[in-house]
């Protein structure tokens, strides 16, 4: 997990202002065609994009699965998720600033969408299964 001081976007939510890093605020709002875009480019650009915290601790993975407050698109979600799995697996065992891991948010935002949560339960078993020891 790395944190380094970059360019920051305000982005609105119905829970705030929030200023993310780029790749951090396009899982957060983009819908899936845009986001794959985005995530192809700065992969390309940095393939340890989806490592990078914002100050709150998030990373782009832990963006993504809060937007079920916002009117997910489970297909934008399982393209983080997805990626997020390829490209740096040991996020699913990063707890955000609240101590949540991915797999807590997708439980709680993501109620709806049984893919994305049985995707992050999945990956969360393989990448990181001292989560289910609690």
């Amino acid at each position: 997990i790395r944190a380094r001081r970059r360019v920051a976007l305000t982005v609105r939510t119905q829970r705030g202002l929030f200023e993310l890093p780029p790749v951090h605020a396009a899982a957060l709002v983009l819908p899936a065609a845009e986001l794959r875009r985005v995530l192809d480019r700065a992969l390309e650009l940095d393939p340890g994009a989806l490592g990078d915290a914002s100050s709150q601790g998030l990373l782009p993975v832990h963006a993504a699965l809060t937007r079920g407050a916002e009117g997910a698109d489970a297909e934008a979600l399982l393209l983080v998720v997805d990626a997020t799995a390829a490209h740096h697996p040991a996020a699913f065992g990063h707890a955000d600033g609240d101590r949540r891991l991915p797999l807590h948010l997708a439980l709680q935002f993501q109620t709806r969408q049984a893919r994305v949560v049985s995707r992050v339960v999945e990956l969360t078993a393989e990448h990181h299964p001292a989560a289910f020891a609690h």
